[in-house]
């Protein structure tokens, strides 16, 4: 993570209860920081939540979705 993006708020904190809320409860939050989106995104894939409903429920493009799966794929090998 470069530096400007280590300093800025939102991608350096994540609420873990509203995260649990999302992967849990199936209910979407779009009020998520960057990183929480993230983090809740890779918990959601971890149980088999389509591309489609991780979109939906953390509030960004299936694009997005698809992109941070390439690049959790390509730092895991």
């Amino acid at each position: 993570m470069s530096t400007w993006h280590a300093n800025k708020k939102t991608w350096a904190t994540a609420d873990e209860d509203e995260i649990a809320f999302v992967v849990e409860a199936r209910l979407p939050d779009h009020g998520l920081t960057r990183l929480g989106r993230r983090i809740a995104a890779r918990r959601l894939a971890e149980r088999d939540a389509s591309v489609d409903e991780v979109a939906e429920l953390i509030g960004v493009d299936t694009r997005t979705v698809y992109r941070w799966r390439a690049e959790e794929r390509i730092s895991a090998a």
